[in-house]
């Protein structure tokens, strides 16, 4: 019997669009698909995501990465752009609501530098007030798909695997879930995720 519905944030609750920022910096598509690939979808934003290193090191090295030209703008992006890289989809609140409402517990689970993610949500996750309890990679400093942030939030919730279902955009991500017995769902699309999680609830 599922009690607890487990959730990833980015490509699942809200818009991670580091594009659509950078267009709206008023920079030419060149440039912002060279910013974009070097920062925001770099590998190296992962980092940022586990939060072991300093912010202002991982930042400086994805920049130097960039032709020196794009570095001013790379800098204006990181230090008063990129909050505004997320939104929440439309239907994730009311998605949230109507499942608290039938009392299941719902949580974050989430690769999410811990500086943005507070900020976030604070002020950008419409979702914020139907939400029990988080684990932030970058606060734990573990991420998916490492079993030890799996763990992390089933031990400091006191979940029982078994009646937990985890939604994440990767498949890796939910591979890894299963290891730990939790049931996954693939997000693809909302009706069709919701259709999925009604059979398992």
């Amino acid at each position: 019997m599922i009690k607890n519905i487990i959730f990833d944030i980015g490509g699942v609750l809200v818009d991670f669009n580091p594009i659509k920022t950078l267009r709206d910096m008023g920079l030419d598509e060149n440039e912002v698909q060279e910013i974009a690939k070097h920062t925001a979808l770099s590998p190296l934003w992962k980092e940022l995501d586990r939060g072991i290193i300093n912010r202002e090191i991982v930042m400086n090295n994805m920049k130097n990465t960039l032709p020196e030209k794009f570095q001013d703008d790379a800098d204006r992006f990181f230090h008063q752009e990129i909050m505004k890289t997320v939104t929440s989809f439309d239907y994730s609140a009311n998605w949230l609501k109507s499942l608290k409402e039938r009392e299941y517990k719902l949580f974050l689970l989430t690769n999410y530098p811990d500086w943005m993610f507070d900020y976030h949500f604070e002020h950008t996750f419409t979702f914020a007030p139907y939400v029990d309890g988080k684990v932030v990679s970058g606060k734990v400093k573990q991420i998916k798909p490492d079993a030890e942030i799996y763990q992390i939030i089933l031990q400091k919730y006191h979940l029982v695997p078994e009646e937990c279902v985890f939604i994440d955009d990767r498949a890796e991500n939910i591979h890894a879930a299963e290891k730990q017995n939790i049931k996954g769902i693939i997000f693809t699309n909302y009706e069709e995720v919701c259709k999925k999680l009604e059979e398992l609830l």
